[in-house]
């Protein structure tokens, strides 16, 4: 459950940890992600800081993993124990020091796909054009328990007409990849497509992430972490859809029009590809596409050469 305590919001918003939610909301390398009991605040894909709730003793705990130090940067934490501004303001004090270890870290050990997903998530939900994409972003490292889901999302266009009304909005899974190599692995599109179809033929599954994304949404709102005019109602009743995001494919290899080829039929989703708008992140409906016009269109380049826009 990611949904969080509504003290916990309170303190998030003008309580002893508001100026870790003002810190992510003036630095666009950070992102705040809800976790039930907990938060992470997260630099770049890593884990800047963990952000866990006692409440009945009103005591917050902040962690930051020891392991981000392996590649020869040190720092002494402060203590994890906050209880008050002061405490919160020393780990504000040392955020540059342990982005530097995290940088440090992903030199040594790359973690490219996550760093891709938190700049979607980041364009679509707060950033300048925030307003005028067609979906937001309500959740990423969505653990199932049917595979992990890199992004939950809700498709709600942006034009007027549709952007005042909070009701029915279409349920949207998002799997993001990032090469080809990552394509067609252990945990390619293949395994995370059949992961979701899974997931989604359960009805009840359906019912509950929907509830729970509803809350997501309007919490992370409240906190100023998605720029929207409205709180999000309801979830409408048709299919997901399933966006696959596949950041920097190389048109001249045929390798992601062949998985397009033999990707299993779903009667429970709708698989569609992203595009970017020229060079970007927003998530616009003119560049969210069917899957038979991707196939056509990796088909007509690898045979023609043509490079035309879908």
């Amino acid at each position: 459950m990611r949904i969080i305590s509504d003290k916990f919001v309170s303190e998030l918003s003008e309580g002893i940890l508001a100026p870790l939610t003002k810190m992510v909301k003036s630095d666009t390398s950070l992102c705040l992600e809800l976790r039930g009991c907990y938060i992470n605040i997260y630099y770049r894909g890593g884990n800047l800081m963990k952000v866990d709730a006692t409440e009945s003793a009103g005591i917050y705990t902040i962690y930051f993993d020891p392991e981000y130090f392996k590649y020869g940067t040190s720092f002494d934490l402060p203590q994890q124990n906050v209880q008050n501004k002061g405490d919160v303001e020393r780990w504000l004090s040392a955020a540059p020091y342990l982005k530097r270890a995290i940088d440090n870290y992903f030199a040594n050990i790359r973690k490219d796909e996550r760093e891709f997903q938190q700049t979607i998530l980041r364009d679509n939900n707060f950033g300048s054009i925030a307003r005028s994409t067609d979906y937001y972003i309500c959740d990423i490292e969505y653990d199932s328990g049917f595979g992990q889901f890199d992004m939950i999302a809700v498709h709600w266009p942006s034009n007027p007409g549709a952007r005042q009304v909070p009701r029915n909005r279409q349920l949207v899974f998002v799997e993001v990849k990032h090469g080809d190599n990552a394509l067609a692995n252990k945990s390619g599109l293949h395994a995370h497509i059949n992961d979701i179809n899974s997931y989604a033929s359960v009805h009840s599954n359906l019912q509950e992430i929907k509830e729970e994304m509803v809350e997501v949404f309007n919490q992370k709102r409240r906190l100023g972490l998605i720029d929207c005019g409205n709180d999000l109602n309801s979830f409408s009743d048709t299919c997901p859809i399933l966006i696959l995001a596949l950041i920097n494919h190389d048109p001249e290899k045929s390798k992601l029009r062949d998985l397009l080829n033999t990707l299993p039929e779903s009667a429970h989703v709708e698989l569609r590809i992203a595009t970017a708008s020229f060079l970007g992140y927003g998530l616009y409906d003119q560049g969210i596409h069917s899957l038979d016009k991707a196939r056509k269109y990796l088909g007509r380049y690898i045979y023609h050469k043509e490079l035309a826009p879908l």
